[in-house]
């Protein structure tokens, strides 16, 4: 199994009510492999065609709006979520089925093929005149909420090593997902860094974060009725 280590990089914040979250979140978020990941692309991609397309998409590309689309997503997140389902710290039967018998060099593959994929946008208007909900822009300082834009990045398309890319992701798979870390029926967060966020959040916010990082990836939001 790959070893974990911390890698630590915040920036405090003077006078706001969470800066002593913030190294927190970051240094919870900052968790990556003692070495890159390294692996055989073409490997990942026949994996993928095996245990992953039917679900997730060809080029992982979801058609289902309750399925992440994985193309373009971290290698380092993707390796995660694999391995947090092989040894089931993130529950779902169907997943443990798929990826049991993966060993970490046919994770890496897999991870790094969907990394190398793009997310294309099939709206790019969608973009215009988008203006972030004030949670993703600079957060409360009340609640003790740090804006989403440190972790994710303000274009939605973070380069932090084990944190997810949300820009185009759809938008009832990322309410969905808020909303298990809120009841707690999803908890590996590395130091439940999201669950403490997110309970925070009304139902309103949690959709029109949803709805802001689906549109500002060029993607409709797809809610279904």
């Amino acid at each position: 199994m790959m070893a974990y280590h911390i890698k630590i990089r915040f920036k405090l914040l003077p006078g706001s009510r969470y800066a002593i979250l913030l190294p927190f979140l970051l240094l919870s978020f900052q968790s990556q492999a003692d070495t890159p990941l390294k692996g055989d692309i073409k490997n990942g991609q026949s994996i993928a065609a095996e245990k992953c397309d039917r679900c997730h998409g060809s080029g992982g590309i979801s058609e289902d709006v309750d399925t992440p689309h994985l193309a373009s997503q971290s290698a380092d997140y993707t390796f995660k979520q694999i391995n947090d389902y092989k040894n089931k710290t993130r529950e779902d039967k169907n997943m443990y089925k798929r990826v049991r018998k993966l060993n970490d060099q046919q994770m890496a593959d897999l991870a790094l093929w969907f990394e190398s994929l793009k997310l294309p946008e099939i709206d790019p208007s969608a973009k215009t005149n988008l203006k972030p909900p004030q949670v993703v822009a600079i957060g409360d300082t009340e609640r003790a909420i740090p804006p989403c834009s440190i972790c994710h990045g303000k274009d939605g398309k973070t380069t932090a090593e084990g944190v997810p890319i949300l820009a185009g992701q759809s938008a009832d798979y990322m309410i969905s997902t808020m909303e298990y870390f809120k009841d707690g029926s999803r908890d590996n967060d590395p130091g439940a860094a999201v669950q403490t966020i997110v309970k925070k959040l009304s139902d309103i916010e949690i959709e029109a974060i949803a709805h802001y990082y689906a549109a500002l990836g060029g993607r409709p939001a797809q809610i279904e009725q």
